[in-house]
């Protein structure tokens, strides 16, 4: 694939996400390649989450979608870029905000948003919520998108999920035959075997790491896994990154 692709990465709630989102951006980042991570949740605004010592209350992704007009001068402005890595750029909600902060935005906006990040960065990672049918920019992000990766956990509420959730993108806009099924955060004792025949079969398997999850929590998620695991977990997202942007 070439430069200036959009990758959304969309699953079951707890199906790891953002966790997925956020390592995937920091490798392609680390190949000098320019790349925004967008956060569509405005329920739980995800960058206090992950990046819980920086002050960015003036930085919000509502500042955009409300605009007039959406500029690449907008979008830079605020784009939160840390000082060890300026090829990794955020863009998403901020502490505080709700529902309720900005007016109400259009699908024409969230399109507007997604051509103008391809002008920006090499690369967009688009961390969807859950919620596709109350939340215009992940369902934006699913329709035009140039790859979609589709992270479903190892038990039956994810089964429950996707039966609920698959029918309303069954349209050839959404195109869902060319996801990338991944069985995601699963444990040993989970039953693996049985859930993947659910999912019909899966592309890759990224199972739960207590280190991703210490990092998750403590606000270290941009931090290397240095564990034989970690390791491991690391090896999968490169063979996710080569098979989706030969990277």
């Amino acid at each position: 694939m070439h430069n200036n692709q959009i990758l959304a990465v969309w699953g079951s709630p707890a199906s790891g996400k953002t966790l997925t989102s956020v390592k995937i951006a920091n490798m392609l980042s680390q190949k000098k390649k320019n790349v925004v991570i967008l956060f569509c949740d405005l329920f739980v605004p995800v960058i206090p989450v992950i990046l819980p010592y920086y002050n960015t209350d003036s930085k919000s992704l509502g500042n955009i979608l409300s605009s007039a007009e959406i500029t690449q001068d907008k979008i830079f402005s605020n784009c939160l870029t840390l000082k060890k890595n300026s090829y990794l750029s955020f863009l998403g909600y901020q502490k505080s905000e709700s529902v309720f902060t900005y007016p109400a935005y259009t699908k024409s906006s969230a399109v507007d948003l997604m051509i103008q990040l391809r002008h920006i960065a090499d690369y967009i990672i688009v961390d969807c919520t859950s919620h596709i049918s109350a939340d215009i920019l992940s369902t934006t992000a699913l329709e035009i998108s140039d790859a979609v990766l589709r992270l479903g956990s190892c038990d039956l509420k994810g089964v429950s999920y996707f039966s609920s959730q698959l029918p309303y993108l069954f349209e050839r806009r959404f195109n869902p035959d060319r996801h990338i099924k991944i069985l995601s955060n699963y444990k040993m004792s989970q039953p693996e075997t049985e859930i993947k025949e659910c999912y019909n079969g899966v592309d890759f398997e990224l199972p739960y790491l207590s280190e991703l999850e210490e990092q998750y929590f403590t606000g270290r998620i941009l931090e290397e896994l240095k564990s034989k695991s970690g390791k491991k977990f690391d090896e999968i997202l490169k063979e996710v990154l080569w098979g989706v942007f030969n990277e």
